[in-house]
């Protein structure tokens, strides 16, 4: 991929950043289940939480292109890290940037792009996952505010955000035509969290919670885009999440490369280092075709946004592919490591346990083999 000297910069400077600051603890977060945001604030200062976005709003003016190579980045050292970026960057501050007005844009934008606010997407609730549908978040119409009742859950980012994206059924009678997305913040009335921290699997440096919503007030301009139009906002949401969560998984994927072709180089069995060994070879030759052909799915999909052009396809795509691929290198990782491997003391294990949540989030792995056959069946007929 060649890079323009604007985009270089923007990658040399996020380089820079994840060398000295995020590498370090990227073990120490996910062994103490921290949050790290200092290194959030510092990121928001450097322009890296703006990047796809105009400077106008406090973003660096560049692309998807280069924002997911810096996900990439991050990935590669701190999966954590990156996926409360995409939780912060995409989830929240895109549905603002793309459907908010400029008086909404003013408020909330500039905040979460200069890391001075964090942001959270509430959707997910505990009857309803990828069945939008079955949301049972509330929203009323009354005297100037909407009256939400309800509970999210699985939220990244919750206990530490300040401004939240969330959706609720106004039209329930309508099913998931009836839904609206409205900007919460985290002082309004009857908006609370539950305290709960979720203790996950992977990604234990990226904080996970509960919303709850009793009696929760939000005023009527805080409504985002249309009433009842949630359902096409969350559609073009999630489809751009996928981005960010296909670059997550390549990362992943790339550290886990990394480490395997340092290890192989210097340790020996029956007095041969391992990469000669076929067994071995065969393993590192996947690995590569599979980055390859993940990274080339990425760059495609990150293209394809920036020109404006329909990316459901090929970002289910990328992301699919992506997050497969990520758990069984991080598998063959682990198996070249052999009993290291499944040692704590390399971040091989972190790796594979980070890998599992990217063939779930933003939709699982079904749910993209469903999204790619039926565009597939459309375009055909």
């Amino acid at each position: 991929m060649e890079y323009t000297e604007d985009q270089k910069i923007a990658i040399e400077v996020a380089r820079g950043f994840i060398t000295k600051r995020i590498e370090p603890i990227a073990s120490l977060i996910d062994e103490k289940e921290e949050f790290p945001l200092e290194n959030i604030r510092e990121m928001g200062k450097l322009g890296l939480l703006g990047i796809p976005y105009p400077e106008q709003y406090g973003g660096a003016g560049l692309d998807y292109v280069t924002y997911s190579t810096i996900i990439r980045e991050i990935a590669r050292v701190c999966a954590s890290t990156a996926m409360t970026v995409v939780a912060h960057t995409t989830l929240t501050a895109y549905p603002i940037f793309s459907y908010g007005t400029e008086e909404q844009k003013q408020k909330y934008l500039k905040p979460l792009l200069d890391g001075e606010n964090i942001g959270a997407f509430g959707l997910t609730e505990p009857n309803a996952g990828s069945d939008i549908a079955a949301m049972e978040t509330k929203a009323v119409k009354k005297d100037g505010h909407y009256i939400l009742n309800g509970s999210k859950i699985f939220i990244t980012n919750a206990n530490v955000a300040d401004t939240y994206i969330v959706a609720a059924k106004t039209s329930p009678e309508k099913g998931m035509m009836g839904i609206s997305l409205f900007i919460f913040e985290k002082s309004m009335p009857g908006f609370t969290l539950s305290g709960k921290k979720e203790k996950k699997l992977g990604m234990k440096g990226a904080d996970t919670g509960e919303l709850v919503f009793q009696d929760a007030l939000v005023p009527e301009k805080n409504l985002l885009g249309r009433k009842n139009f949630g359902f096409k906002l969350l559609h073009d949401i999630l489809i751009s999440a996928r981005i960010g969560m296909a670059a997550i998984a390549l990362g992943i994927s790339e550290g886990a490369q990394k480490h395997c072709l340092k290890y192989v180089k210097q340790r020996k069995q029956f007095s041969e280092y391992l990469y000669h060994f076929q067994s071995i070879k065969n393993m590192l030759a996947d690995m590569e075709m599979n980055i390859s052909a993940a990274e080339l799915l990425l760059q495609k999909a990150a293209v394809m946004k920036d020109d404006g052009k329909d990316i459901t396809k090929t970002a289910s795509e990328a992301k699919l592919f992506a997050s497969e691929m990520a758990m069984k290198i991080t598998k063959d990782a682990i198996q070249i490591f052999g009993g290291y491997g499944y040692s704590r003391e390399f971040p091989l294990e972190r790796f594979f346990r980070d890998a599992k949540i990217t063939e779930i989030g933003d939709g699982t792995s079904e749910m993209q083999r469903l999204i790619i056959a039926d565009e597939i069946v459309k375009r055909q007929g």
